[in-house]
């Protein structure tokens, strides 16, 4: 996939940064069924119509702006509720550069899907190294918090 900061956590499961029209065509054609966008409106890489067009495509779709200069319970509960909501179907989750939906997704891998901490903490560090907001944020929601050495 072309998407920047591409990454498939599971099989049914894959997070990146915005998507273009293209590729939101090419994820239908990789058997994605739907788009979870926790953007803000005001992302400089957001797509005005992103709704329209992931629809079009016969994908659903669904927007949660998450802006992580204000994390709170209700962000990750959110998150988790429409990820379980979908938990029979292939997602793909984005935001603006793949900072705050892989974030969320390795809290939803270590709280729901049991995943060990570290193990997940290695698979973001992939992706990104978290900032120390979210490592307060993991902790805050019943995380560990921990982090790698060379963080």
């Amino acid at each position: 996939m072309n998407i920047q900061n591409y990454f498939e956590h599971n099989q049914t499961l894959a997070s990146g940064a915005q998507p273009t029209i293209d590729q939101i065509n090419e994820l239908k054609k990789q058997d994605f069924e739907v788009i979870v966008n926790i953007s803000t409106p005001s992302a400089k890489n957001a797509i005005t119509d992103e709704a329209i067009y992931v629809e079009k495509s016969g994908m659903d779709y669904v927007h949660f702006p998450v802006d992580c200069s204000h994390l709170r319970p209700t962000h990750y509960l959110t998150f988790k509720g429409i990820i379980q909501g979908f938990e029979n179907n292939k997602i793909f989750v984005h935001c603006g550069a793949n900072i705050k939906s892989s974030n969320l997704i390795h809290m939803y891998q270590v709280l729901e899907n049991g995943k060990n901490e570290e193990d997940s903490l290695n698979e973001l560090c992939k992706i990104q190294i978290p900032e120390n907001k979210w490592y307060d944020y993991f902790k805050s929601m019943g995380m560990k918090g921990i982090k790698l050495s060379n963080n």
